[in-house]
């Protein structure tokens, strides 16, 4: 009897194994919208937007301003202690406790303050693509990943806040990264978090326009310019 238990277990693990394997992962990225405009030489090029998902919570897509405060660093400090105190009772305190960063932690969403990327962004690229001479014979698509929008604080001691910034435009092996780190000043991206506040957030905009503004300016080079229509033909 105990042969045949032992056997049962063995085959419904297998099974689970197989059905685990045999299930499709879920996709981590989706096509929010899709815009199509033309060329001046008659050529069409379709522009989606896309969101990433369904990975950590910190890799999603931020559509609207995420907030990573000190607060959330004490959640997981109390956590931290509490698993550590509980390996230590139980006598097993041996084992080692995972670290963690800031910019792992979840944070809170301002649902009032939407990532406005896209606003910022497309009247200035579609007036560089349509200028384009692109292929006609191909289907030529450029996707747009407005990903990074968030404040995390500084320091433990200080009331500042950094703005992080991400937005990637890709083509046919032509990749172009917008963000904070290419497009603003050190005094841009970190700020007093009063003053990333004022009026809903209105800094937050400004910023993020900001740098759209400087990663438009940086792609306008001879070379950037070159690259991104030969991606086209």
């Amino acid at each position: 009897m105990m042969k045949v238990f032992k056997l049962f277990i063995v085959t419904c693990s297998m099974l689970s194994l197989i059905s685990c394997a045999n299930r499709e992962s879920l996709p981590r990225t989706t096509i929010v919208n899709t815009d199509t405009i033309t060329l001046n030489n008659g050529t069409t090029v379709d522009i989606l937007t896309e969101n990433a998902i369904n990975g950590d919570v910190v890799d999603d897509t931020n559509n609207y301003l995420n907030i990573v405060s000190r607060a959330d660093t004490a959640k997981v400090v109390g956590l931290k202690v509490l698993e550590f105190a509980t390996l230590f009772l139980d006598g097993t305190g041996s084992g080692s406790i995972d670290g963690f960063s800031k910019e792992d932690l979840k944070g809170s969403y301002i649902n009032s303050v939407p990532n406005k990327t896209m606003d910022y962004l497309t009247p200035q690229l579609y007036t560089i693509i349509k200028k384009f001479d692109a292929n006609n014979q191909k289907d030529n698509v450029i996707t747009i990943q407005p990903y990074k929008f968030k404040l995390i604080y500084d320091g433990l001691t200080d009331n500042k806040y950094n703005f992080i910034y991400n937005t990637t435009i890709r083509t046919n092996g032509f990749h172009f990264d917008c963000s904070e780190q290419n497009d603003l000043t050190p005094e841009e991206r970190t700020k007093p978090f009063n003053e990333w506040e004022i009026n809903n957030y209105q800094l937050v905009q400004d910023t993020a326009s900001k740098a759209i503004n400087a990663c438009i300016n940086r792609l306008k080079s001879e070379q950037n310019m070159t690259n991104f229509e030969n991606a086209l033909k």
